[in-house]
């Protein structure tokens, strides 16, 4: 998917779309100097737009992401400005400069949203990712949502890559929000607040 469609679908559903390709190019004296922007907005508006890191691997985990996205918007941040929204591909991963980047990124971010939509596992690249992050993330002002799907199925609570999750988010001592499988089976009728499991 090319960024003018993720960003059209960001603006469908009230985000702030942020392109990789330009967070890609960050050097270290930028990091710096968007920390220093970061630490200034908020000290202006003591409700700055909330900063989400959206890990995706097909089309249909964009979408329920940002659905998501707009509940928690519409739920628990009408007083603040739209989200600022980073979009990851689990491919960018692979690439260690990206995952580098990414990983700084994250560590920023006061969500993110793990979509992953398939069967089996989440890939090794992304729990390494996850694991990485989340060894120097260390905030309760953060959460990770995971939206994880098979055959338009929610994940059941026992399922590995639930649990994986999970449990990385409650070492880290971060919220961990999921979608109960008993609010609908199917993500078509996802209207349904997500559930928090902390």
């Amino acid at each position: 998917m090319n960024n003018a469609t993720l960003g059209n679908l960001c603006a469908r559903f009230g985000a702030a779309h942020e392109c990789c390709a330009g967070i890609q190019d960050r050097t270290q004296d930028k990091d710096i100097a968007w920390n220093q922007h970061i630490d200034a907005a908020t000290q202006e508006n003591p409700c700055p737009s909330p900063f989400v890191v959206m890990v995706y691997n097909d089309i249909q985990a964009v979408l329920r992401a940002l659905q998501t996205l707009e509940r928690l918007s519409r739920q628990k941040f009408r007083d603040r400005a739209p989200p600022r929204l980073t979009p990851v591909p689990v491919t960018q991963l692979s690439d260690p400069i990206r995952f580098n980047h990414l990983r700084a990124d994250a560590n920023l971010a006061d969500i993110i949203i793990v979509s992953h939509n398939g069967p089996g596992d989440v890939p090794e690249t992304l729990k390494k990712w996850i694991d990485a992050c989340l060894t120097q993330k260390r905030s309760s002002d953060s959460a990770i949502v995971a939206l994880l799907s098979s055959n338009e199925r929610v994940d059941a609570p026992d399922s590995p890559r639930y649990q994986f999750l999970k449990n990385v988010s409650w070492a880290a001592g971060l919220d961990f929000f999921a979608p109960s499988p008993a609010a609908g089976e199917e993500w078509n009728s996802a209207n349904q607040p997500c559930t928090s499991n902390s």
